[in-house]
């Protein structure tokens, strides 16, 4: 019995290390949060190379959603797809909201080469119309660089 109450209280205590008490994540309006990637997206690698995305985003569940797409990287044309996780584990929102994001994983496909492994952290404020963007890396260099949303 006492082996079981150590156990049971080592298990308690290694689940909530990585939880903040009292911790609420904000909820975001999934159809039209800036965040979302969702759109035209663009940027400049870290190896001068220009990049464009023509994303589309679906709603998978409170802590990820899926994107989809097309791109070019300095001209070379791109098949996008990847997943944008939320911040927040076991987070239970309404179907029209998620978590804010923090990273975000997409594998650019390229024809005849290597697909490349785009991962991005998002930096932004937490409500419209504050600014977003995410900051990125491809393998090929490590030095990041930020992905902006087109405006019309």
């Amino acid at each position: 019995m006492k082996r079981l109450a150590l156990a049971f209280l080592v298990a308690a205590a290694a689940t909530s290390c990585n939880r903040q008490q009292g911790f609420t994540p904000t909820p975001i309006p999934f159809a039209d949060h800036p965040s979302i990637l969702r759109g035209s997206w663009s940027g400049t690698t870290a190896a001068d190379q220009r990049l464009r995305l023509e994303l589309t985003a679906a709603y998978d569940s409170s802590s990820t959603y899926r994107v989809t797409g097309t791109g070019s990287l300095e001209g070379e044309t791109l098949s996008v797809t990847g997943s944008v996780m939320g911040g927040s584990l076991h987070t239970y929102l309404r179907p029209q909201l998620t978590p804010i994001p923090e990273a975000a994983k997409l594998t650019l496909k390229r024809t005849g080469k290597a697909d490349l492994e785009l991962t991005c952290s998002a930096i932004g404020g937490d409500a419209p119309p504050a600014p977003w963007l995410w900051r990125c890396v491809l393998p090929e260099n490590p030095n990041p660089f930020n992905l902006v949303k087109e405006t019309s």
